[in-house]
């Protein structure tokens, strides 16, 4: 019975001399998050995997990661708030020559850029004396969109926008594209009479027109006026943007988006541009996710600059923070020198 004793504490004693002297560099942290971009509160994953490339076991392994502070923890896990975000720890032990995947789901409802942040691997020696510390510091960042926006009036506003547009669409021609020539039913008015095909044919014939023009809109969204502290009126042009965009591409209208806002890690530029389609809304809801409280140019070079830009018979639909009381004389003076459709939604 001693001897076995004496043989378990030199065992012991060894293997305790072999973990002092383990290489932190054989322990290797991979980090990611399971998407870039997300829906507000939609669930997703953060995967750790931690690899010992030791023949030495671990009997402890810690580590530890920095969540946003608005990010929602789905499981119960150990963590405390920092200055920087929720501190989380991820404890597990691990055999020599093991590869272990660490799987977390959480979730954020606030709109914006989020940075995910694998910071250290901690573990003991054998015996549990001593710790050891390896900073990793692997950064991921997510992007939440920003919600749809619940509101009756302006969707309302928008149901008569489209309608509009719907309309003239069918009531506009061009008369410069002919493709052919139909019988008179005398519903058409005379300027549609083709005279010379009514001549060769001795009855009356109309031209039959292509119906194409296509009307389209620039949605602009400026943030003149709003403080960088002022989170929520940005939150909620941003989300107004978004149903404006969606509800006119949903409705068949080509759409251009223009905001005069500094995206966040995005290089800076006076106006930021994107084309939207039914095919293509990731660029503009990626966008919408990055745009600051920061103006990089004044509402006036904005619309200058949309309306250089956008096509001749373009509608414009320009979303304004209720604070920019300045921005609506802007829009007045737009509308009197084009002559342009204009739609103005303040929030």
């Amino acid at each position: 019975m001693i001897a076995l004793l004496i043989i378990v504490i030199a065992l012991g004693i060894i293997l305790e001399a072999i973990s002092l002297k383990r290489d932190p560099a054989k322990m290797e942290l991979d980090y990611s998050v399971s998407t870039l971009c997300t829906e507000p509160g939609e669930l997703f994953s953060v995967q750790t995997i931690v690899t010992n490339k030791s023949l030495v076991p671990v009997s402890y392994l810690a580590v530890r990661e920095v969540y946003p502070a608005t990010a929602k923890l789905h499981e119960d896990m150990t963590y405390y708030e920092g200055f920087d975000g929720l501190h989380v720890m991820k404890i597990c032990r691990m055999k020599g020559r093991q590869r272990k995947k660490l799987t977390l789901e959480t979730s954020i409802r606030e709109r914006g850029v989020h940075t995910f942040k694998g910071d250290s691997i901690e573990f003991g020696d054998f015996l549990g004396f001593r710790e050891v510390s390896k900073e990793v510091s692997k950064r991921q960042e997510l992007v939440v969109y920003p919600e749809r926006l619940e509101d009756r009036s302006l969707t309302d506003a928008l149901g008569s926008f489209c309608g509009d547009i719907a309309a003239k669409r069918f009531l506009i021609r061009d008369p410069i594209l002919t493709v052919g020539v139909r019988e008179y039913t005398g519903r058409e008015s005379m300027k549609e009479i083709h005279w010379l095909q009514s001549a060769h044919r001795g009855e009356l014939m109309v031209r039959e027109f292509d119906y194409n023009r296509e009307l389209s809109a620039s949605v602009i969204l400026s943030v003149d006026g709003l403080s960088l502290l002022d989170s929520l009126s940005l939150d909620i042009c941003c989300s107004a943007a978004r149903t404006v965009c969606e509800t006119l591409v949903e409705a068949g209208v080509p759409v251009s988006f223009f905001t005069n806002a500094r995206l966040s890690r995005i290089e800076a530029r006076d106006v930021w541009r994107c084309e939207v389609s039914s095919a293509h809304t990731g660029a503009l809801l990626e966008g919408l996710g990055r745009v600051t409280g920061y103006s990089c140019s004044p509402l006036d070079k904005l619309l200058d600059y949309a309306l250089r830009e956008s096509d001749f018979n373009a509608a414009f639909i320009i979303v304004l923070p209720e604070c920019d009381k300045h921005g609506v004389d802007s829009i007045t003076r737009l509308k009197n020198i084009t002559g342009r459709e204009i739609m103005l939604v303040q929030h």
